[in-house]
């Protein structure tokens, strides 16, 4: 009885904060594109929304990958860490780390550039019209349009994109794992919800990885602040408020 009142209470606290959230980044998301339009303008906030999810694409679905081919033996073959809890627990295994991004992941990705390469003729004029009409003053040079959606000129831009996907998926990979690993450190049973390390943990770490070659590979770009920043609101705000919103019209039992 204790444990069924415990649990009652734990999924009321979590469901204040899930609408809290809700609430809090959908004001981010605004916020971000009021400051953006402000001091450059609604073409620079686009191009930056357009920019995070090409270059944000291969960690999304890599970690979806994960889930999809995760069956198999776990990856701490059941053993507990030092302070008693399991170390990732039963649902993170080799199969899942390891195919989710090489099957599903980094092909997916790369056949969606590969689609922008062949439409490239086609984009490149409307972004050359709006750069010379002055629409944008953020990211005015057709240069940066090039590497986030074709890597480059070519051929040296697919292997740009290659690397960009590679790095991408397996920093979501490696990312969810070590939010795994703190979500057993703090105890929380699986299932429950880790407030915003399980929204961010694969996507820090796809940034992280996907701009490690900037610091030593001539044509490899980074993601500047404002993309980071827009990826660190948008993937929480889809997740937590898609998930509160099919709560509250009735397709799931919980909003997380």
């Amino acid at each position: 009885m204790e444990n069924n009142n415990k649990a009652k209470r734990s999924n009321q606290a979590n469901r204040r904060i899930a609408f809290s959230l809700a609430i809090f980044f959908g004001i981010l998301f605004f916020i971000d594109f009021i400051v953006l339009s402000l001091l450059y303008s609604w073409a620079d906030w686009v191009a930056t929304l357009i920019f995070s999810l090409l270059f944000i694409m291969p960690g999304y679905i890599s970690n979806a990958g994960m889930v999809l081919t995760g069956n198999g033996k776990p990856i701490d073959r059941g053993k507990n860490f030092i302070d008693g809890r399991r170390l990732l627990g039963d649902h993170k295994t080799w199969k899942g780390l390891i195919l989710g991004p090489l099957l599903i992941g980094i092909p997916i990705s790369m056949a969606v550039y590969l689609l922008f390469l062949i439409l490239w003729p086609l984009i490149l004029p409307i972004v050359e019209v709006a750069a010379t009409m002055g629409q944008y003053k953020l990211y005015s040079k057709v240069e940066i349009y090039k590497y986030y959606f074709i890597g480059g000129s070519f051929p040296f831009g697919i292997l740009i994109l290659f690397i960009r996907a590679f790095l991408c998926g397996y920093g979501a990979a490696i990312g969810d794992l070590i939010g795994s690993f703190l979500k057993r450190r703090f105890n929380i049973p699986s299932g429950s919800p880790f407030w915003l390390v399980d929204q961010l943990d694969f996507i820090i770490f796809s940034i992280l990885f996907a701009s490690l070659p900037a610091l030593f590979l001539a044509g490899y770009r980074a993601p500047d602040i404002n993309i980071i920043i827009f990826l660190i609101i948008i993937t929480p705000a889809v997740d937590i408020i898609a998930n509160t919103v099919a709560y509250v019209i009735g397709l799931k039992d919980v909003p997380w």
